[in-house]
């Protein structure tokens, strides 16, 4: 599954509205309800329940949601942790001492 999908996911999530989510993340409504379908057809299940202009998340959006949520908050975790190393805030120091 493709970690833009989940984005665009997330922000028909937030949003209950597919041109608000598509404004946010700059792209065209058309665009985003066709990777949302995509999206959809790849976990074999509807994420959204459309009623005229009302969107409204599945059951299975809803367990979707969840686990993307924390996957994007480990991925999140992953870069702060790496941050740190790169700034030599956390890591491991390694001193070797030959006598002889």
């Amino acid at each position: 599954m493709e970690h833009r999908l989940l984005e665009y996911f997330l922000a028909v999530c937030e949003e209950l509205h597919f041109t608000k989510a598509a404004e946010k993340l700059g792209i065209s409504q058309p665009t985003l309800s066709q990777q949302i379908r995509l999206l959809e057809n790849r976990v074999g299940s509807p994420l959204f329940q459309r009623i005229g202009k009302k969107v409204y998340v599945t059951e299975a959006g809803e367990i979707l949601l969840k686990h993307s949520r924390n996957m994007f908050h480990e991925l999140d975790q992953a870069q702060a942790a790496i941050n740190e190393i790169q700034g030599m805030q956390r890591g491991r120091l390694r001193i070797g001492f030959c006598s002889g």
